[in-house]
This record gives structure tokens, C-alpha cells and sequence, in this order.
């Protein structure tokens, strides 16, 4: 009971660190995308452990009939202040236990669930976080602490609060780091074409990066591409697909002149060395082909247009960021731009079709998370391990 118990606390506080967004995570993991798909996964393996932790509790009398007490800690006097704390931490902890169970259950509901709801409840998890190592502190046995393994347990104890300390400060505090104002926005079809100007704050963007992107006075955010080369103007521009709630009554909310805060900017989905002597197909589908679009920006700032077969899929050809690819593919002769639209269908033969034994195939996908997983399914299943590189955005946060 006591190591599903650490296990969990172990992983939480796992979570609140990535929950800050350091950006020295995003080498190791790749990216600050990355970084999101373990914090989602790091949460699902944590109420997993608890739910563990909560029925070895249930079955405590059956397992100490099965395995006797061999092995245990032996029984020590504890302080007055545990005894008269203990009733509160067991009863805050089992009600968080079930606050994190329904956690779950909304975030596994995803397609059920508005995200209005999931995010409003999400930030109570700092919270949360705090009251279970109450818990742990006051229920872990007073023997334990003595060892290797309470010293540990208390550093990662005192690493997770200071963390969600600092998440439950950043809420207060209701600012991001860059601030700017809006300099223009342009309805093109469902999507909105959006620039703004940064403050002097803002430390510039490589080509293919995202930040979250929030109103002044708001506290929901949503991470978008910046969809254009870094100017060194600290101009910014975004290419937002009306998708929820959310990004549909953007536009209603907009006008020039408002102040717009970003955090990031993140991500290593950048323009790849094209001196690599390998075969290039980028691929994008959707509102993915907005990171594409901002490689091209640097390309052309570069003056180095190297070869490169860009695949964008779409409903219909009119998309308008099928337009914009056109038009920035255009300035370059050697990217070789198809677009699948109007029933003609992207499949992933597409990519194989370049693919070349004498040379290694690197592709780049940027689109809905099941069309990059039926790519990676295709390369694995049609060409040799080595022979191939994938690199993809995961930006399914929840």
C-alpha cells in the first residue's frame, strides 16, 4: 500500500513540473509537445497508482490475513499533532481521490466533455497535488522517514510543492511573459488570419514554433503555430482554425488595438538540414500546414529554397491555407507542392511513392493525430527501420 502510494505522489509531482513549461525539457524530450503527451500520460499512470493505492486500503484485512506481518515496519509512537491530523488526511485524501478518478473520466471523455469544463477543473490540480502530500506526510509511518527512502520521498515532496506553489502563484498573478497589442485580423473562410505586435519582451521564433495564446483579462489559453518566419519586428502572426468554442468566438472578441499575452515560445519542429543527403516530404493536413508555411517564410528570408516534396490535405482546394501554401510554395522551385482535396485523398503510398533505396526518407507530418499514426503504422509495416525518419506534432494537450 505504501509504494502505490509513493509511485503516485512520485508521478504528480512529475506532473507539476511539466506543468510549468521549463524549457530546458524540451532537448530531452523533444520538444515542448512532447512534454504535454507525458504530462498526459504521467496523469493517467498516477490515478492509475492511486486507484492501486485506494484498493490495497479496501483490502487492507485481506492482505494482512494472506501475507502476515513479516516484512513491515515496525510500529513506532507518533507525535500528538499526527494523531490529531490524522482523521483530516485520511478524509481529504480519499476526496481528492475521487476529485482525481472524475479528472480522468473528463479527460478520457474528451470528445463528451466541453474543454471549457476540463481546463476550469484541470487548474485545481495544484491544489490537489498539495493536499495529497498532506496526506503522505501525515499517514506515511514515522519509521519509514529514517531511510534512504523517506529522505527521497521528503526531497520529492518538497520539489512538488514548490512547483505547484508556483502554478498556483502564476494564476494568481494572471500575466503572461510577452504582451502585445492586435494589429489585424482577417476572416478566410473558418480560419482566422491574426498579427499582432509583441512587446520589447518577446525573444524572437524559430520557424515551425507555437505559444499559448490568451486575451488580456482571460485565463484559457490554447497553443496555436506561429505561422510566419521571424521578421525581427515582433510581429506575429497566426493562422487559428475555428475548431471549439473557443477559436469560433475569437473573432467577436477581437479588435485592433487589444492586448494578447503568449507563453513560449515552444517546440523543435523546425526547419530540418537539408544538407543531409536524404529524401524530404513534409506533410500536413488542416491547420498543420501552419507550421510549413512558416518554414517557407524562413526559406525565403534565407535565400536557400533546398528540395522538398510538401503533401497538404484539405476538404477542398479553395481552403484558404491551401491559398497561402500556393503562394509561398510558389517562391520556391524546388518544393514540390501536391495538394489532396475534393476527393482526391491523401494516403500515406503518397510519401512511400518518394521514397529511394540508395537514400534515407525523412518525413515530417503535422496534421490529426490518427492520420500520423496510420503514416507510422505504413512506414513500419513497408520499409526497413533504418531506412526512415518520422518527426510529428503532438498537439492533443488534453
Amino acid at each position: 500500500m505504501l509504494l502505490t502510494g509513493i509511485l503516485a505522489l512520485g508521478a504528480m509531482t512529475a506532473i507539476m513540473v511539466l506543468a510549468l513549461r521549463p524549457r530546458w525539457v524540451e532537448s530531452p524530450l523533444g520538444g515542448m509537445d512532447k512534454a504535454y503527451r507525458l504530462h498526459k500520460w504521467l496523469g493517467i499512470i498516477a490515478i492509475t497508482l492511486s486507484l492501486a493505492h485506494w484498493l490495497a486500503k479496501q483490502s487492507k484485512p485481506l492482505i494482512a490475513t494472506a501475507i502476515g506481518s513479516t516484512g513491515r515496519l515496525a510500529k513506532v509512537p507518533v507525535p500528538e499533532w499526527v494523531s490529531l491530523l490524522k482523521p483530516y488526511a485520511k478524509t481529504l485524501g480519499e476526496w481528492t481521490f475521487y476529485a482525481l478518478i472524475l479528472m480522468l473520466v473528463i479527460t478520457l471523455a474528451r470528445r463528451s466533455v466541453p474543454y471549457k469544463r476540463w481546463y476550469w477543473f484541470h487548474r485545481f490540480m495544484p491544489l490537489a497535488y498539495l493536499i495529497l502530500v498532506f496526506h503522505g506526510i501525515v499517514l506515511t509511518p514515522p519509521g519509514y522517514w529514517s531511510g534512504v527512502g523517506g529522505w527521497l520521498l521528503a526531497l520529492t515532496m518538497a520539489l512538488g510543492v514548490v512547483a505547484a506553489a508556483m502554478q498556483l502563484v502564476r494564476d494568481l498573478r494572471s500575466r503572461y511573459p510577452h504582451a502585445g497589442t492586435v494589429l489585424s485580423f482577417t476572416q478566410l473562410g473558418d480560419v482566422l488570419e491574426l498579427q499582432c505586435r509583441m512587446d520589447d519582451s518577446w525573444p524572437g521564433h524559430a520557424a515551425g514554433q507555437f505559444a499559448f495564446l490568451r486575451l488580456a483579462g482571460e485565463q484559457e489559453a490554447h497553443p496555436f503555430t506561429l505561422s510566419d518566419a521571424d521578421q525581427q519586428d515582433h510581429v506575429v502572426r497566426f493562422h487559428i482554425k475555428q475548431l471549439g468554442d473557443w477559436t469560433r468566438s475569437l473573432p467577436k472578441r477581437l479588435q485592433p488595438g487589444i492586448v494578447v499575452e503568449l507563453d513560449g515560445p515552444y517546440g523543435r519542429f523546425v526547419p530540418p538540414d537539408h544538407d543531409d543527403g536524404a529524401v524530404h516530404v513534409w506533410v500536413g493536413a488542416g491547420v498543420g500546414a501552419t507550421p510549413f508555411l512558416s518554414w517557407l517564410g524562413q526559406l525565403h528570408h534565407d535565400g536557400h529554397a533546398p528540395q522538398a516534396w510538401l503533401q497538404y490535405a484539405c476538404q477542398h482546394a479553395v481552403d484558404p491555407l491551401a491559398q497561402a501554401l500556393k503562394e509561398a510554395a510558389a517562391l520556391h522551385p524546388d518544393v514540390h507542392l501536391d495538394i489532396f482535396a475534393d476527393g482526391h485523398r491523401w494516403t500515406p503510398k503518397e510519401v512511400l511513392q518518394r521514397y529511394r533505396a540508395d537514400k534515407p526518407l525523412r518525413v515530417w507530418f503535422c496534421g490529426p493525430a490518427a492520420m500520423g499514426e496510420q503514416l507510422e503504422l505504413t512506414l513500419k509495416q513497408s520499409l526497413p527501420a533504418d531506412s526512415w525518419q518520422l518527426h510529428r506534432e503532438h498537439f492533443e494537450f488534453r
